[in-house]
């Protein structure tokens, strides 16, 4: 009896010091999130209107969590843009992914997410949020346009991620993950 007594009282005043004998809460460390690459998930050759082409997209990420715990991806955004001449790029779509992926600690998962463009909605998207842009590049919008589509599959030109952010959740916090990245990598 006097033993427990003891043993309860030596724990009730480390406690209260602070100090006990379980491990002190591990800090989160930020994941990176990497675009790794983008692949033509699926393609129709170009034509010309009326007729709607898809082009649908699979960005692949590479996901790190560096923690000695298991992290939760709860949600990833990001704008992607292509490249119309050298080092000029137009935000085209932003995709959104809600779905929960768990990353083990110490280890790297890869994320695909999936998009879809549409050959008479991309046009519209330019002249509305680009129109004076595209014009003082002079470049023809239907022009780039098929350009992009015909030549996708070759890579010939960027491809853009910004403004992401993947939003990860563990027992030690919450964080913000921010990134951008560009493919093919040259």
């Amino acid at each position: 009896m006097r033993k427990a007594l003891l043993m309860a009282i030596i724990v009730a005043f480390m406690t209260g010091l602070g100090v006990t004998g379980h491990a002190t809460a591990a800090k989160l460390t930020s994941p990176t999130v990497e675009l790794e690459r983008v692949e033509v998930a699926s393609y129709f050759p170009w034509a010309d209107k009326p007729t709607r082409v898809p082009l649908i997209l699979a960005f692949i990420f590479r996901i790190t969590n560096p923690n000695d715990f298991k992290v939760a991806l709860e949600d990833l955004k990001f704008t992607y843009g292509f490249e119309a001449k050298p080092g000029e790029y137009f935000d085209l779509n932003t995709p959104t992914l809600y779905d929960t992926t768990y990353i083990p600690a110490k280890t790297t998962n890869q994320l695909r997410v999936v998009s879809v463009l549409d050959s008479m909605i991309v046009p519209s998207t330019l002249a509305v949020s680009a129109g004076a842009r595209v014009q003082a590049l002079e470049l023809k919008i239907p022009e780039v346009v098929k350009m992009w589509w015909e030549q996708i599959g070759d890579f010939s030109f960027g491809i853009r991620v910004s403004e992401g952010v993947a939003y990860i959740t563990s027992q030690e916090g919450d964080d913000l993950v921010f990134f951008e990245g560009k493919f093919p990598k040259k």
